[in-house]
């Protein structure tokens, strides 16, 4: 048993089991099913068919983004994606709180961007949603996993398998877990 006070235990703070609005639902069960046919068998060829699809549901992303057909997408309506945006496959973007991804940027395979968690301060445990931000020519490595709310600085490289809970600085390179700055992104003239 726990020593901590079973009062503790009692609140009956009332949490929304449903956080979004109506409209909300209807558009993510479309989304899914679309994501489930018609986003699997877009032609990789065609890269622009899959821009397309994400336009159709409120992304804004201009239509020279390579996005692999295997990309799980929870949100496309609070998606931006900027010019010769590469994502490859198994990229899980979990953009509860929105996305963000700036021109020439890179996301390797099976990379997860993660912008939900909850407030566990709160015996609820309520949902909260936290935009991520990445910026200009950026690479992010495979299987990095980017937290709610970070922000990555223009022309950053996360390294694979690292963990950032934090906001990386421009031009720097970032590894581990926790991820720290290694060192300077340095290009060659």
């Amino acid at each position: 048993m726990s020593d901590l006070p079973s009062e503790q235990f009692t609140d009956t703070t009332k949490v929304d089991p449903w956080p979004y609005t109506r409209g909300v639902y209807i558009s993510r069960a479309l989304w899914k099913l679309t994501q489930a046919t018609l986003w699997k068998i877009a032609w990789k060829r065609m890269a622009f068919l899959r821009c397309m699809i994400l336009r159709m549901f409120g992304a804004k992303t201009p239509l020279n983004g390579h996005i692999a057909g295997s990309v799980r997408i929870e949100m496309p309506f609070w998606l931006e994606l900027g010019e010769h945006v590469a994502i490859a496959q198994r990229a899980d973007l979990y953009n509860l709180g929105g996305l963000s991804i700036g021109d020439h940027s890179v996301v390797s395979q099976d990379v997860y961007f993660c912008g939900g968690t909850h407030d566990y301060t709160d015996p609820a445990y309520p949902l909260l949603r936290k935009k991520i931000t990445v910026g200009k020519h950026v690479w992010v490595a495979a299987g990095a996993f980017i937290g709610p709310g970070v922000n990555i600085g223009d022309g950053a490289v996360v390294g694979a398998r690292a963990v950032v809970m934090k906001d990386v600085p421009p031009w720097t390179v970032v590894a581990g877990n926790p991820a720290k700055v290694v060192k300077q992104r340095v290009m060659k003239p």
